[in-house]
């Protein structure tokens, strides 16, 4: 089974736990730019392979959760997330055949995109720099998102984990 049928066949429960795994990651951050959003690729990921389970508002209402959590703008991650579930929904169709490489490369190009421009309103809004040097970390969403389709695949091709995962 490839890869990419296996990311088809996963269940809604799986796509809640990565969610909830990626919310958690969040909690690791130094300061806000040093480390990967991981909310942010979480839900480019499902909204490749799932993207009947990612709607705006379930991406709206955990860009509120991680503004909360973060102590930044409200609304910051909320118009990002949905902004990039948008862009992501309008790519992903013409990706349909590529690769997971291909769809990791497209989204960490989303995800630099969109903080460039979160970069770009902190400095409109507040009149304050943000440095870019930090946004590196953003490599390494492909090496996460290789490894997480990798997971994922392995898993629903396995006899025990496999009824859990897939479909």
């Amino acid at each position: 089974m490839r890869i990419e049928q296996a990311l088809l066949t996963v269940k809604t429960r799986v796509v809640i736990l990565s969610l909830i795994v990626a919310w958690a990651l969040s909690f690791l951050t130094i300061p806000q730019t040093v480390w990967l959003d991981w909310m942010g690729f979480i839900l480019l990921f499902w909204t490749v392979y799932q993207p009947s389970r990612i709607s705006y508002v379930l991406a709206f209402g955990l860009g509120i959760l991680m503004d909360v959590q973060q102590a930044g703008v409200l609304g910051q991650h909320a118009l990002m997330y949905v902004w990039l579930v948008f862009a992501m929904g309008l790519v992903a169709q013409r990706l349909q055949y590529s690769s997971v490489l291909m769809h990791a490369l497209a989204a960490t190009g989303l995800m630099f995109v969109a903080q460039l421009l979160r970069a770009l309103g902190h400095l409109v809004f507040t009149g304050e720099t943000v440095s870019l040097a930090p946004m590196a970390w953003i490599l390494l969403g492909v090496a996460g998102w290789l490894f997480l389709a990798w997971l994922i695949a392995r898993g629903a091709e396995s006899r025990t984990v496999g009824s859990w995962l897939a479909d």
